[in-house]
């Protein structure tokens, strides 16, 4: 580094702060110490000696709740990390994504092991391993949407209420007959690793539908995909005496029900409503347009690494403290009052 530096025309501390913080030197100054380096075939601060100096490893974790290859294929994750990459930007650092594992304390030795700064748990149950392990560490932790009542740092939304206004809106059209298609509410056949926003959405759709509410209209869909939310909503359309309309958990799993309904016929909304949740890209681009829950996915995560950076500076993790942030019901042109009314 003391070559580098001198080639380059500056002090030790600005050609370190060149590689490690840039924030901290000017554009000219980076450039000047990243062509001497590159000249004098200097790679770069060795990541292991940079921890040892700093006591930083220089990356946060991301705890999710699902295998890997569902996050890049799940039409919310994306929003999500493009928040905490917009929360990371002042202060940069690596990312490591900590996916589910149907051998899980095998994934909770790799949160213990895991060479970061601290985590955050986005949308996990409760009771994972995942979650004991990272907490065990001491370091910096928020979450992100459940589980509920966690002992760190809190950014989600109402779900309950947020899905309360969706069924509230169907009865408001006079619907009286409801499906519903749900997430699992757990994640173990022993029901240990139970999913919160599950429950309290289902709670929300309960409470709004008030007497029109029947547990024998709600269906389980797994994945969150569209293909088990078509099957569910076939198997609901076909019943002696079908629902008029369905609250879906998500807009993937409501686009499903768009394609069972166009299957059987039946036409959107003059014969059956549809109302999903997240209000993503492929609510609007619907066929009809999908009246949903709005939810602010980006704002969650860049709110969640912001929180964690700060915390990281400090050296501390944070006392708790929670925010809820606001969602919406957008409403567009799936839903209707039923036949007849």
């Amino acid at each position: 580094m003391r070559d580098v530096a001198e080639h380059a025309g500056v002090s030790v501390g600005s050609a370190s702060q060149a590689f490690g913080r840039p924030e901290l030197v000017s554009e000219e100054v980076r450039k000047r110490v990243l062509a001497a380096a590159e000249e004098l075939g200097y790679p770069g601060p060795d990541p292991v000696a940079r921890r040892l100096r700093t006591g930083r490893a220089g990356a946060i974790g991301v705890i999710f709740a699902e295998r890997l290859g569902y996050q890049f294929t799940d039409p919310t994750a994306p929003a999500f990390l493009r928040g905490v990459a917009r929360g990371m930007e002042e202060a940069p650092s690596g990312l490591l994504l900590v996916p589910d594992s149907r051998y899980r304390e095998e994934a909770a030795r790799m949160v213990r092991e895991a060479a970061v700064d601290g985590f955050i748990i986005y949308s996990t149950p409760r009771n994972d391993p995942r979650i004991e392990a990272a907490l065990a560490r001491r370091l910096p932790i928020v979450t992100v949407d459940q589980p509920r009542g966690a002992q760190t740092p809190f950014v989600g939304i109402d779900d309950r209420g947020a899905a309360r206004s969706a069924a509230e809106h169907l009865r408001e059209l006079g619907h009286e007959r409801v499906g519903v298609l749900s997430f699992v509410t757990t994640l173990d056949p022993g029901a240990a690793l139970e999913l919160d926003l599950t429950v309290e959405r289902i709670q929300g759709y309960e409470e709004g539908l008030g007497p029109a509410w029947d547990p024998g209209l709600v269906r389980v869909c797994r994945p969150n995909a569209p293909e088990p939310a078509r099957e569910a909503t076939l198997e609901l359309l076909l019943l002696p005496s079908p629902p008029t309309a369905i609250l879906a958990m998500s807009d993937i799993l409501a686009i499903g029900a768009l394609e069972a309904a166009a299957e059987l016929g039946i036409k959107v909304p003059e014969q059956l409503s549809v109302v999903g949740f997240d209000d993503g890209p492929a609510a609007e681009h619907a066929a009809p347009p999908l009246t949903t829950v709005a939810q602010p996915n980006e704002e969650k995560g860049r709110l969640a690494a912001r929180w964690l950076m700060d915390d990281i500076e400090r050296g501390t993790p944070s006392t708790r403290r929670e925010t809820i942030l606001p969602t919406e019901l957008v409403v567009r042109e799936s839903t209707t009052a039923p036949p007849g009314r």
